[in-house]
């Protein structure tokens, strides 16, 4: 294959992510597996990692992570009730649009702060 009807350029390098960028990426990609677990949902199948869980009348209580900590979604609230997988859908699209927008960002870093602090030596 032959480059000469192509118009070449000097590739350009993606500035880095600063520490802000890491986690809120993080967080994306972990609420995108979310949706796929989601949208996959089998009752009888169990699957690692998942932040929702069916309630005995059917609905779902959804609570998003990080670090094994769960975020507060409004003040003293940090869970969704949704009724069916199309509304557990919807609510973590919603959470990847907060996130996308950094409204996460002050949390994602206080417990970020939280579990370095558990790593340091006394």
């Amino acid at each position: 294959m032959t480059f000469e009807n192509l118009k070449l350029i000097a590739a350009k390098k993606k500035a880095p992510l600063d520490a802000a960028g890491k986690r809120r990426a993080r967080l994306l990609h972990q609420i995108n597996k979310q949706i796929d677990f989601a949208s996959k949902f089998a009752p009888a199948r169990a699957q690692r990692g998942r932040w929702f869980q069916q309630e005995a009348d059917g609905s779902f209580t959804l609570a998003i992570r990080y670090g094994r900590r769960d975020l507060e979604l409004s003040k003293g609230k940090f869970a969704v009730s949704c009724t069916s997988t199309d509304e557990l859908i919807k609510a973590l699209e919603a959470a990847r649009l907060h996130c996308s927008k950094g409204q996460f960002d002050d949390q994602l870093e206080r417990i970020s702060g939280e579990i370095r602090q558990g790593f340091r030596r006394n």
